[in-house]
């Protein structure tokens, strides 16, 4: 069963709302990921399917909502109060479609309204006659409808969802429970707000089955739940296991066959939240016998990036949905990152995109401002981490600058004026690092950046730390921040060849030379207003460097003399 129309007036901050589902060219479902601000209407649109589970699945089994002796309870509260503000009439209609059976499944929640008011706004005739009992349009398909919802998932998880932290005293022990399944009665949840213990021992079920019967069923089972797992842990690897009886847990997880952990509890809360919101699919629709690919059904998660850090958001969650093509999601969320992810894992046409509360599908390039956002986070986490780590695996004092050719005068100058000593003392390194394509985050904005971070992790620095800005930066100051990080900036040299960088310390005749023997335009530009230079930017800093170095004398290399004593009083503290 697919949810395939849905249209509502009229109901809470929802004034009118139309939404027909996309199916691929094979018939699969498209997932359908809900956005918009708070008070827009998600959950009031979600608080209507999750009515029409209850509602229909009432007419397919004799033990929801109902009370021994009494009448049916209703999951949502109807009636006035669910109207919009100003309102005296509304409804809500979902249509669904089965392949087992030819009518729609209808469901209609109507406020003050008659056939006429419903049919001025609905775009297709209802099957459903007002006045009827839901069980008239099931005809004789009853018995279909129910091994349908035997074999297919369709439930609902709340915001609210929680599972227990391994190091909470467990409120039930390891053993084995059976349960009877009848026909006419439904065995599963339809709404789930916790899952770890029925998980668990589902799990436990799996593995001993697969261990002890080897059967084409048990070995599929298994194989689904550890695709789960490895989606999670972002490595193939991982595979649940049977756990020492002396561990006091009998799910392990396993690496390479050996135990990574003893116990499928000690995952982070966000890892457990995600391998419980898919292991509840294969748990209902264990009956079916079906691979991954073939499970079906309707699942829908409200705020599905509850707990989720921001990888898991962007980049695990949107596969593991990707793994199941024929279950239905309706997600509601308030993070782009996971709407960037399945823009990324299912490009613009793979999924909807509702924003509420107009339903109106909206491409995921809205959020382009936040895939900016997104990439400067990357880039700032990989920098703080890769500075994090030098400092880590340095055993003297280190020097930062912007780039290698900095680095590469300063050990020059080292060499020229027989200061060998601090070569024994220092590590000179470039901010950022360097791979196949480039230096990446070495420039005065990385050198800015790394002194920001070092102030604000001082407890990282096991030796001392020298940033040595360009002559050019104003915003560098000199001092001392704490006992081991030290800012400086090179001197400015007015009247040289260049006016900014580490270049500004050679003076003029050195360029003369260096262009002598090199084309011009293809290692500097220069650049003039009315005749008169204005700046000069160099096109190929590492030829330039290469041949400095090689030709430089010690009177091209004076002006470093003073960088020399900044790093004599920095060692000297």
């Amino acid at each position: 069963m697919y949810l395939e129309k849905m249209i509502v007036k009229n109901i809470s901050a929802i004034k009118n709302l139309e939404f027909t589902a996309s199916f691929t060219e094979e018939g699969n479902p498209k997932p359908i990921v809900i956005v918009g601000e708070n008070g827009s209407g998600k959950t009031t649109l979600l608080s209507n399917i999750i009515d029409s589970f209850y509602e229909i699945s009432s007419e397919l089994f004799s033990n929801i909502a109902k009370i021994e002796n009494a009448n049916r309870q209703f999951y949502k509260i109807s009636g006035v109060p669910n109207l919009s503000f100003n309102e005296d009439k509304g409804f809500a209609i979902i249509k669904y479609k089965s392949k087992n059976i030819e009518k729609p499944i209808e469901y209609i929640d109507y406020i003050n309204c008659d056939t006429d008011d419903i049919k001025n706004f609905c775009s297709f005739d209802l099957e459903t006659k007002f006045g009827k009992e839901t069980t008239q349009f099931y005809g004789n398909s009853i018995e279909k409808l129910q091994q349908e919802w035997h074999t297919q998932a369709h439930y609902y998880q709340p915001a609210n969802r929680y599972e227990e932290p391994f190091w909470k005293n467990p409120n039930f022990d390891d053993s084995f429970k059976e349960t009877k399944k009848y026909l006419n009665r439904y065995d599963k949840e339809l709404e789930i707000v916790t899952s770890l213990e029925k998980n668990y021992y589902y799990i436990m079920d799996i593995v001993l089955d697969a261990l002890l019967y080897k059967n084409n069923k048990d070995n599929l089972l298994c194989d689904i739940i550890n695709k789960i797992l490895q989606k999670i842990k972002q490595n193939e690897t991982f595979t649940f296991g049977i756990g020492s009886r002396k561990s006091n847990s009998r799910i392990a997880i396993r690496k390479n066959q050996e135990v990574f952990l003893k116990n499928i509890k000690q995952l982070s809360l966000g890892e457990l939240t995600l391998l419980n919101l898919f292991i509840n699919i294969v748990r209902h629709t264990d009956s079916s016998n079906k691979s991954i690919d073939q499970l079906e059904g309707i699942v829908v998660i409200d705020e599905i990036d509850v707990h989720l850090h921001s990888n898991l958001q962007s980049e695990v969650l949107p596969s593991l949905i990707k793994l199941f093509p024929k279950i239905q999601f309706i997600i509601t969320t308030h993070s782009p990152l996971f709407v960037l992810g399945m823009q990324k894992e299912f490009k613009d046409d793979g999924f909807d995109l509702l924003e509420m509360p107009s339903g109106i599908r909206i491409s995921a390039e809205r959020f382009s401002e936040f895939q900016k956002a997104y990439e400067a986070f990357t880039k700032t986490k990989t920098f703080e981490e890769d500075i994090n780590n030098k400092i880590k695996s340095m055993q003297k004092p280190i020097v930062f600058v912007e780039g290698k050719t900095d680095v590469k005068y300063i050990k020059k100058a080292i060499e020229i004026f027989n200061r060998n000593d601090l070569s024994e003392k220092i590590e000179i390194e470039q901010i950022g690092f360097e791979n196949k394509s480039g230096a990446k985050n070495s420039n005065n904005k990385a050198l800015f950046g790394a002194e920001k971070f070092l102030e604000a992790n001082q407890n990282f620095l096991k030796n001392k730390v020298l940033i040595l800005h360009d002559p050019e930066e104003n915003k560098a100051q000199k001092r001392w921040i704490g006992e081991k990080l030290r800012i400086n900036k090179m001197p400015l040299f007015e009247g040289n060849f260049f006016n900014k960088g580490i270049e500004n310390l050679f003076k003029c005749d050195l360029f003369e030379k260096f262009l002598e023997k090199h084309n011009q335009n293809d290692t500097i530009s220069i650049i003039k207003n009315n005749d008169k230079i204005t700046n000069r930017k160099i096109n190929n800093k590492q030829e330039m460097c290469d041949w400095i170095c090689e030709h430089g004398t010690e009177e091209d290399f004076e002006n470093f003399k003073v960088i020399l004593k900044i790093i004599d009083e920095f060692l000297e503290k």
